[in-house]
């Protein structure tokens, strides 16, 4: 019950003063380690924003607009996200990777034949 007033009272305060909460510094953060991270490793991303996720390569990152360029596995499509719209990025393990720029149905005819 301690830790529930606290937290109440937390949000309060902040809701007074008008000031961001250090979680929120953190995501920041920790978003922008990410993406420093997945570029350093030539790593693939998968990306939650706004209302949409994307899976694929980081293109390019634009420190001065606060833009992520970013190519799906195939290179067929390209998305560019605003760092401040980033819910949650992650990086993507290679086996993945590799596994969704395969085209399953090129890989079924050939079984067929």
């Amino acid at each position: 019950m301690k830790k529930y007033l606290e937290m109440i009272l937390q949000k309060t305060n902040e809701f007074i003063n008008y000031k961001k909460t250090d979680k929120e510094e953190d995501d920041k953060s920790h978003i922008l380690h990410t993406i420093d991270l997945a570029l350093r490793k030539n790593s693939g991303v998968h990306v939650i924003f706004l209302d949409k996720n994307f899976t694929g390569d980081i293109v390019k990152y634009d420190r001065d607009r606060q833009q992520l360029i970013v190519k799906n596995f195939k290179k067929s499509m390209t998305t560019i996200i605003r760092v401040p719209d980033i819910h949650r990025i992650s990086l993507v393990p290679n086996n993945i990777r590799e596994a969704q720029r395969k085209d399953i149905r090129l890989e079924s005819r050939k079984f067929k034949k």
